[in-house]
This record gives C-alpha cells, sequence and structure tokens, in this order.
C-alpha cells in the first residue's frame, strides 16, 4: 500500500494544491493521498495563518467528490511547532503494516530537507514525491546525492508548472479582485461568505 501526505498551510487551498496532488496520485499509484495542515511551521514562526478550523472546512469543501483524497489533523492536534519527522511516523503507526509513506513536497523544499528535524532519520525512513515549482531548477543531481547518502526512494513529478500560490490569493482578496479560477467555487465563496483575507 502507497500512502502519499501533502503538508501545508493551505491558507487557503488552491486549484494548484489539487492539480499537483491529482498528479501524484496518479503518477505514483498512491492508494491514498492525505492533506495534513501544518499549526506552525518551524521556518515560519510567527507567521499569522488562519485559525486551523477554517482551513480545515476549506480542505473539506475543496475534497468533496473525491474520495482518493482526505485530511488529517495530526499536525493541528500539537497544537505547536509541526515537524514532520513526527508526524509521519505517527501517521505511519495508524496505517496498515505494510504501507509505504510518500511525502509531497516542492522541488525548492527537498533543496532544504538536510536542514530539517532530524533529517537523517526522516530520508532513511521515508519517501518522497517531488513536483516541479515555477523558478526551481533541476533537482535531480541533488535528489541522487540524497538517495546515494541516505538510501531515500524520490520520485520525480512531471506536473504542470501553475504560478499561483496562496499568499497571492489572499492579496488578490485584500485588494477586492477577483479569485475565481484560482480556487474551488465552493473555496471561493466560503471564503467571501466568511469575509476572510480583508486584511491579510
Amino acid at each position: 500500500m502507497k500512502i502519499g501526505v501533502f503538508g501545508g498551510s493551505f491558507d487557503p487551498i488552491h486549484n494548484g494544491h489539487l492539480r499537483i496532488a491529482e498528479n501524484a496520485f496518479a503518477e505514483a499509484g498512491l492508494d491514498s493521498l492525505l492533506f495534513m495542515p501544518v499549526y506552525m511551521q518551524p521556518f515560519k514562526i510567527g507567521k499569522t495563518m488562519c485559525a486551523p478550523a477554517r482551513r480545515l472546512e476549506m480542505l473539506r469543501l475543496a475534497l468533496q467528490g473525491k474520495p482518493e483524497f482526505s485530511v488529517t489533523g495530526v499536525e493541528l492536534r500539537e497544537r505547536g511547532v509541526s515537524y514532520t519527522i513526527h508526524s509521519l511516523r505517527t501517521i505511519r503507526a495508524q496505517s496498515p503494516a505494510d504501507a509505504e509513506i510518500y511525502f509531497l513536497l516542492g522541488a525548492d523544499m527537498l533543496l532544504m530537507l538536510e536542514k530539517w528535524k532530524l533529517a537523517a532519520e526522516l530520508l532513511r525512513e521515508f519517501s518522497f514525491i517531488v513536483a516541479a515549482r515555477p523558478g526551481s531548477d533541476s533537482v535531480e543531481p541533488f535528489a541522487a546525492y540524497l538517495s546515494d547518502t541516505y538510501g531515500t526512494r524520490i520520485l520525480h513529478m512531471k506536473n504542470e508548472l501553475l504560478d499561483v500560490s496562496s499568499s497571492d490569493i489572499r492579496e488578490k482578496v485584500r485588494q477586492g479582485k477577483k479569485i475565481r479560477g484560482l480556487v474551488p467555487k465552493a473555496v471561493e465563496e466560503y471564503i467571501y461568505e466568511n469575509g476572510m483575507y480583508k486584511d491579510a
């Protein structure tokens, strides 16, 4: 069994996230994919995020009708700095014994992996799916180094490069600009109905 884990703020979740998840699911032959919203990222301590309940609701709305995708609140329950190694170990403990856990991340983040908490253990214990990102050069030489050094299994996606980000969406809402087509319709309606990101 192959289980994918897609971590992030998802503030808000957008169509780029969904496209990457769909590509990863197909290309890696995953059996399921978990969206894992972060409570607090170690490299972004002090950054203000939308309340966890709102981010969870936007995820729920975005994933309606997609039974292959679900949400895990493993990092939100900790209510502190989220470390990927701890979260993935928790997910592995809750999964079937034969499950292989794949962490989905962007090419830019792959280059930083050795700086993460317990990086050597993370790289030895889990597999990774790497999505191409706008502005990211080829990371295959570095991925090969990680595989040779730690025995890490790394799959490279051939995903379309979409220039959309949550920060841009928040700024558009703040400026009163349209976000149609950038987020699922249900998420767009939720943002406007709840007056979100007006002061982003």
